[in-house]
């Protein structure tokens, strides 16, 4: 008898990998219309027409589940940083790109997982850590971006890290309200959100004091 050729066990593999895609993708949405704590087991395995026992043999439980939906948003971030560190732009449009980017992996069900899920109360603290590690260093790399932007002249001075976080305190709340059936895409509404930041709301030779006066 002999044992599988390198063909057969990639195969093999790949077929795994893709039954595993497709049991994080109906969990993603299951976690992100019911929530967390109203999600079981059963609820993916039926929504799938296949076993309970079936999904523990790809995934340990449900912690696991989040998990890992999380953990492919978190992998899509980090092939994004690699395509906008690789851009000949300044700083002002490399952090335009970035998110662009970022709009579109956050309105995505394993991007809505990532934001909800590193909330006190979905995972355990080793696991939370884990992806938190990953979106701090989205985080690093932004700061990083903008200090590059005010080297170069494009973004004027100011607090690399302050910009950073109302940033993506913006961007990250469309885990939370953007729908996909509204009047704006992911890439309109990227493109509002960038205009306010770069160009600001108040009307044209308005100063700061006459606003608040």
């Amino acid at each position: 008898m002999t044992g599988k050729t390198a063909t057969e066990t990639e195969r093999n593999g790949d077929e795994r990998e893709a039954k595993r895609l497709t049991i994080l993708k109906a969990a993603a949405a299951f976690f992100n219309s019911r929530g967390f704590h109203n999600t079981s087991m059963a609820d993916v395995a039926e929504a799938l027409g296949v076993s309970k026992p079936f999904l523990y043999y790809y995934l340990n439980d449900k912690e696991d589940l989040i998990f890992q939906c999380s953990r492919i948003a978190t992998m899509q971030l980090h092939e994004l940083l690699d395509e906008v560190r690789a851009a000949d732009v300044n700083g002002k449009q490399r952090l335009e790109m970035l998110f662009r980017r970022y709009a579109r992996v956050m309105t995505t069900d394993f991007g809505i997982c990532l934001i909800r899920s590193t909330a006190p109360g979905s995972l355990n603290s080793k696991s939370r850590d884990t992806l938190w590690t990953g979106r701090r260093r989205l985080n690093h790399e932004v700061e990083r971006i903008v200090a590059e932007g005010i080297a170069d002249g494009s973004i004027r001075s100011c607090d690399p890290r302050m910009l950073s976080f109302a940033m993506f305190g913006a961007f990250n709340w469309l885990s939370y309200w953007y729908d996909e059936n509204g009047r704006k895409s992911p890439e309109m509404i990227a493109e509002d959100f960038l205009d306010f930041f770069f160009r600001g709301v108040g009307m044209k030779g308005e100063t700061r004091d006459d606003a608040g006066s």
